[in-house]
């Protein structure tokens, strides 16, 4: 597997001269970045400067990956010099497959993959990429930042967003992958690869369906990073159209939520809960059980967040008779005193240094969910760095929740760049974090 991820040598068998042509993006992102790369086409001399090959046998250096983005009916043309070059990496940009009913097409590609032992990534995928070795083997223009979310996507395009949103919202990746059809390669043989790669630690996948349950379910297991998954094709419409997309098998929705939480992965409704979630496990550690402390300035952001706590199944737990007697030393005579711990409108830095001080002495809840409106004695920058200080003494996983725009900017950017991660409303963020209780 490492020579997807990591090849020294690379063969674009398709590489167009022509401008908004696969072959043509997938080479020049190469180019981009400096990878040894040789271009196959037997209709042009050159190809962006680099002389072009009219078949990979022609190049005389052993090539570790070769990507294949030419015409479906041509494709087991190529493969077989692929083998015959003994090239065991390659990835199948091509559609035109299973995915429009050629399924004798497809197993006609596998049978060659076989013969010469060749790994098969695709066909119908977007291809590859790897922040940490600046490589892109996609058609994908842009280079996401590095980081330590893998994102392995069964929908190339549905990939292409997320690459554009994970670059906009600096969410740094360990690697993309697309597996299209997987003819070949398929979630548990990536699992497996990211499993044991350092720069990786969560695996996020977007599954339509899955061809080999018990295998999944055995990777998953295996693992001791968090696998989180969104699965596509839930419902009577979403199974049709994931039949059309990827030639993907999808079962009722029941099946899949069992087995994903028997083999503890953990399933998301979103792309937003993927993320939030997985960057969450990379920043830190996902609560050890359901009792959580709700802590705000706002009683209103409190019952929503209440609300949340009972409709996502977390408990909001009981603050001990100790615990509530020193917070009645600190706080306003007329706070909550229960949970949520309403610190009260007025509150300054100093009341939620004191508070805090407290509960960091503390064990009775598993995460704290903090919830902050910006009223005129809040400073919200000021009350973010009080969080962060508590966060890393503790140890115990914080959730902010600072709601507003401009005035809550500053204690959202010292927030994120501390690990810890803030929701814009009360009850996503809650939805969010039961995802994570296991």
């Amino acid at each position: 597997m490492k020579n997807f991820f990591e090849p020294r040598r690379i063969a674009v068998i398709g590489a167009s001269r022509f401008k908004g042509k696969v072959g043509h993006d997938i080479f020049k992102n190469l180019l981009k970045e400096k990878k040894k790369v040789y271009p196959v086409n037997p209709n042009a001399k050159k190809i962006l400067g680099r002389k072009a090959y009219t078949s990979i046998l022609d190049i005389k250096e052993k090539i570790d990956l070769a990507i294949i983005a030419v015409p479906a009916r041509i494709v087991p043309i190529v493969l077989e010099e692929c083998g015959k070059k003994k090239v065991q990496n390659v990835i199948i940009i091509s559609s035109g497959f299973s995915e429009v009913g050629n399924n004798e097409l497809e197993e006609k590609i596998k049978l060659i993959g076989k013969k010469y032992n060749i790994k098969i990534l695709g066909p119908n995928c977007l291809g590859i990429i790897n922040p940490h070795k600046k490589l892109n083997a996609a058609f994908f223009n842009k280079m996401p930042p590095k980081g330590a979310i893998a994102f392995i996507s069964q929908s190339g395009a549905l990939g292409v967003a997320v690459l554009d949103w994970a670059i906009q919202n600096k969410v740094g990746l360990s690697a993309f992958v697309s597996i299209g059809n997987a003819s070949d390669i398929k979630f548990p043989e990536l699992i497996d690869y990211f499993s044991k790669d350092k720069h990786t630690k969560a695996i996020c996948l977007y599954v339509e369906g899955l061809k080999d349950g018990k295998k999944f379910m055995s990777a998953v297991l295996r693992t001791q990073k968090p696998v989180i998954v969104l699965k596509g094709g839930l419902t009577e419409s979403g199974e049709k159209a994931a039949a059309t997309h990827t030639a993907a098998l999808t079962t009722e929705a029941g099946v899949y939520k069992g087995a994903l939480k028997q083999c503890g992965a953990i399933q998301v409704d979103n792309l937003h809960q993927l993320f939030e979630v997985a960057r969450h496990f990379v920043y830190g550690k996902a609560p050890k059980g359901k009792n959580g402390l709700i802590i705000t300035n706002a009683g209103g952001a409190g019952v929503l967040a209440s609300d949340a706590f009972d409709k996502n199944g977390l408990n909001l737990v009981d603050i001990p008779e100790k615990v509530l007697e020193k917070l009645n030393k600190v706080l306003p005579i007329h706070w909550s005193k229960r949970n949520p711990i309403d610190v009260i409108g007025d509150a300054t830095p100093k009341r939620y240094k004191e508070v805090l001080k407290i509960l960091e002495k503390e064990r009775f809840y598993d995460f704290v969910f903090f919830a902050l409106t910006p009223q005129t004695m809040t400073e919200p920058e000021e009350v973010a760095k009080l969080l962060v200080k508590f966060h890393k003494k503790t140890k115990i996983p914080v959730f902010g929740c600072f709601m507003g725009g401009d005035a809550i900017r500053k204690a959202k950017k010292t927030l994120k760049e501390n690990g810890i991660l803030n929701f814009k409303e009360p009850s996503y963020g809650v939805e969010v974090i039961s995802k994570m209780v296991r």
